[in-house]
This record gives C-alpha cells, structure tokens and sequence, in this order.
C-alpha cells in the first residue's frame, strides 16, 4: 500500500527542487578533522532581540543570545536530562528542602576579569524579585521575598552571601523545582554598580559570565558573540565566534543557508521544509525536536460570552486541528490541554478535542448563542500567527462565530491581553523557562499570588490547591498525578482553545559538528565546532 503522506512529501519536495533549481544534496562536506577552535557559526532569526539584560526580558530570541554569554550556577546537561554544576562547585541541600547552599568555583571571573562572588549572586536575585519584576513569580517562596516583591524590603532575608564563595537560600516552604529555576538567564551574577551606573545601555552592555561575551550588536540587523578568553571551562567552546543575524525573511533564510552564507538554518518556510525532508542525501543534517510549547487562542473566563464555559468548550469543538496542522507543514502534534507530550504530568487519557460542528452548535444554543456570536480577535503582526487566526477564522465561522481579526505589534500585543479591559479573545502561545510542569500551569491559570501571565483571568480554588500541593511533594510520581488531575480540570474549564504544540526542524551544513538541538535551550551551539579546511574555509562536495 502507498503511503499517502510520505508520497506528497516526496512529491512536494521534487516540484519545489525542480522549480527552484535546488540541488539534491548539500553543496559543502566535512573536512574530515578531529574537534579543533576556530571559525564563526552564522545562524539567522525572523525578529530581533529586544534587550540583553536578563532581569528584564524572556524574549525567545534575547535567550538564544543570553544562554551563550550568561552562566548561572546549574544548567541542563547537554542531554537536557538532569542538572549540572556551572558556577557553583557545589551544592547541599538540607533534609526538609528549605536550605540550599552553593559554593561557588574559586577561579570565575566576569568576562573582564573582575573575581565573581556570592554576593553578585545575591544582588541579581534581588532584583529579579523588585517590584515589577516578571521573574519575581519564580522566587516567591524564598523567606521574605514577599517584602521585597511589593517594595517593602531592598535585601531579601532569605537570600545570603555567607563569605565571598558560598551562597545560601532558605525557603519558607518547599519548592522542588527551584533549581531548575535558577538555569534561567535572570540568575547569572550581576553587579549592582553596572546596573544602577549603565541603565538602560545594559540591555546592550552585558557583563559576561559564560562561554562567550557581546563583541557587537548592529540593532536589527546583527549580533556577534566572541568566545570569552576568561570562561573558567577552556573545553566548553570552540568557536571563536557566534553570529545571529536579525530580521531574515524566513524565505530567505534557506537562500543564504543554501550558498553557503549560513550555518544552520531553522523554522523553514513550506517549500524550504517539504525539500529537506524528502532529499535523502539531506536527512543526515535534520533534526526534528518536539519543543516544550503550546499554542492556541485564550479567552478572558470574566468577559462575556467566554465567561460560559460551554462557550469555551464550543469553540474547542469548532476547531479544526487538522487545519493547523496543514497550515504548519506537518509540524505540529495536536495539544488537549498546555502541558506537551513527556512532560511531567501530561495525561495521556485525554484526547484533543475533536472538530464536531454539530456538538459546537448544539453548546453554543444551551448557553444563550443559538445562532453564533461577533467576536474581535487579537493576533500578532506575523505571517504564521495569521495564517493561524485565518484558519480558526474559518473554523469558526462554520458554528456561527463571526471573527474580526485585528493584529498589532509582538510588544503592543502582549501589553494589550495582560489588561482586564484587553482583548478578550486572542491568539496565545506559551514556551518554556524551565522543564517542568509548574512552569506552564502555575503562570497560566493559577489565582493570585502565583499566576502573573495568567491573561485568561481564571481562577479555581481546586486547582490552585492541587498546584500547590504539587509544588511541596518531592515526590516525582505524586506530582505527576497531581498534575494530571490538573489537566482534567482545566480540558473541563477550557480557558484557552488548545490548539497545537511545535516541532523543530532544523537543518545543518555538514561542516557543523558537535551540535544537536538542545531539549531546553533549542539552538544551543556553545560547544559547536566547524570541520573546516585547514584555510578555515567549507569544502565543496
């Protein structure tokens, strides 16, 4: 029998190669050396980064830049499987969870060779729990954070420089992913006199504490990382240096990565996609990572008509996943509720909501809408976001929904749904920070203190008491199950249209060794390496 699938992919990729002249297989080939320093990696984006200050920013691409030049005191491990030290030698944890004690490395050094301390460390904690602080969220159950949070307090009791080289933390109550939250680029030292002395010239003047350091950044167009002579892992990096170009058309990324003008290139647009994937000589240079998020459109519960939950359920129903999974080229798994495939506490029992138009209709009747609604709905300033809103557009119109599509700038977007008296009704994606389930569900749909990106504005007491519940246990299995009870009652209360999570696909030139995406940190080529010519040049095929 044919496999249908795989035959229009095939068949896809041979109009696009013989339409666009694209040859079968790469242009270039290893050299064939051992890992060895030298070379710059380029690599593009579709935006820009908006700062490089780490307390002020989760901006997805600010990350790609901010992994490689900022070191805290654990990270992932390479595998993306467990945690390793960075900054810190080493770490003891006290029986009950509520002490940690870092002892830090004796030979780090910010990247212009100033020793860092504990009470570097201190001061950056600080101040990612000020008042206004996004990551203040992360760091509530640390003793005395709440003061610091609503101003009450500049200096955190809990948070302690004991001596130059060891640090300590006391929480007022458990919180097993605490580490985790500390990989994130907020938790590399800082140093108070920098940040109060530079203002706003540090979202572009970092003080450097990993692999690599800021040489340039053109606003827009291009920034370069240099490997950092100071880095206290000489084996970490190879590359003398990185380069993220800014605003590249997704088109034409695959362009300039095709003659040679990039080294990897990731997001690609459909023709670019189904050409990859059905050129066998390519296939060693792909990877397809599932990615730790999930997109789809939330709903403000407290603003009618979405305050009806079987509204919500409705619109659930009226979408059609397979839709958005032809409009995404085949790079989505179709989500049930915000927690993705593997992780923790995903509920493998649920299934997505299927497209039934008839169950849509018959929900919208009971709740007062027998003949459908007008509805604005809020979107980003971006090709494939409203190619998505399109197509729910549609899907929805099917049950009697009827979209206006308003888009605005990523910046204005996100400013607008966070308000009470926002869009009600609005695209939404969710990647992130850290591995772990709380980090989707507690910023989301908890209530009040917990829930600081929760703009669907819900709140369940049931909920909040099975997160919190789940926040304390140390138990892995235990908290799985509390999560999983979480996602059944938030696939019941639906306060977002569970759309889709995303998978990676991106593609190498087979020069670039040492590099597979990275589970967490996705484009992570801080220990990437260039099998080049002995000219420092690719080699044709």
């Amino acid at each position: 029998m044919i496999d249908r699938r795989r035959w229009l992919v095939a068949a896809g990729a041979m109009l696009v190669a013989a339409a666009c002249g694209s040859p079968d297989a790469p242009r270039f080939r290893r050299a064939g050396g051992q890992p060895h320093d030298g070379g710059t990696l380029r690599f593009s984006v579709m935006g820009a980064a908006p700062t490089l200050d780490p307390t002020a920013t989760d901006n997805e691409i600010s990350y790609l830049v901010m992994h490689a030049i900022f070191d805290t005191l654990v990270d992932f491990s390479p595998t993306g499987i467990g945690l390793v030290p960075r900054l810190a030698a080493r770490i003891q944890i006290s029986p009950d969870g509520l002490v940690y004690r870092f002892e830090l490395r004796p030979d780090i050094v910010f990247s212009d060779g100033v020793p860092i301390t504990a009470a570097h460390f201190k001061y950056s904690l600080e101040r990612a729990l000020a008042p206004g602080s996004q990551f203040g969220q992360y760091l509530s159950d640390i003793v005395g954070a709440s003061d610091v949070r609503r101003g009450a307090a500049k200096s955190c009791a809990g948070i302690t420089a004991l001596d130059d080289r060891v640090l300590e933390i006391r929480l007022e109550t458990m919180n097993v992913a605490l580490l985790e939250i500390l990989t994130m680029p907020f938790a590399t030292p800082q140093r108070r006199e920098h940040v109060e002395q530079k203002a706003d010239l540090l979202r572009r003047d970092p003080d450097a504490t990993g692999p690599f350091k800021l040489e340039s950044w053109d606003e827009g167009t291009r920034i370069v990382l240099r490997r950092n002579p100071r880095y206290f892992d000489t084996t970490r990096a190879h590359l003398d240096a990185i380069e993220l170009r800014e605003n590249v058309p997704r088109d034409t990324q695959f362009q300039l990565f095709e003659r040679g003008e990039l080294d990897t290139a990731e997001n690609l647009a459909a023709p670019d996609l189904f050409y990859v994937l059905g050129a066998p000589a390519w296939q060693p240079y792909v990877y397809r990572v599932p990615t730790m998020n999930t997109f789809g459109s939330r709903m403000n519960v407290r603003v009618k008509p979405f305050n009806d939950r079987r509204v919500r359920q409705a619109l659930n129903y009226a979408l059609d996943k397979r839709h958005t999974a032809r409009l995404l080229s085949g790079t989505t798994t179709a989500a049930h509720g915000i927690l993705p495939p593997a992780m923790l506490g995903y509920a493998p029992d649920l299934a997505p909501y299927p497209h039934d138009v008839a169950k849509a209709r018959a929900l919208l009747a009971e709740a007062g809408y027998p003949d459908g609604f007008v509805a604005e709905y809020f979107t980003q300033s971006d090709e494939e976001t409203e190619k998505v809103a399109t197509s729910l557009q549609s899907d929805l119109a099917e049950v009697g929904v009827r979209l206006e599509l308003r888009t605005s700038s990523p910046a204005a977007f996100e400013t607008a749904i966070a308000r009470p008296d926002g869009p009600p009704f609005s695209y939404i994606s969710w990647g992130a920070d850290f591995p772990d389930p709380s980090n989707f569900l507690e910023p989301n749909f908890r209530g009040s203190p917990h829930g600081e990106k929760n703009n669907s504005f819900y709140a369940n007491p049931e909920l909040d008491q099975l997160l919190e519940a789940a926040r304390r246990s140390p138990d892995p299995a235990a908290r799985a199950a509390l999560y999983r009870r979480a996602e059944h009652i938030l696939y019941e209360d639906v306060p977002w249209i569970w759309d889709y999570h995303r998978v990676s696909t991106e593609v190498v030139q087979p020069y670039v060794q040492g590099y597979t995406p990275h589970p967490i940190w996705r484009r992570d080529y801080t220990s990437a390496w260039l099998d080049l010519d002995p000219d420092g040049k690719p080699v044709p095929r």
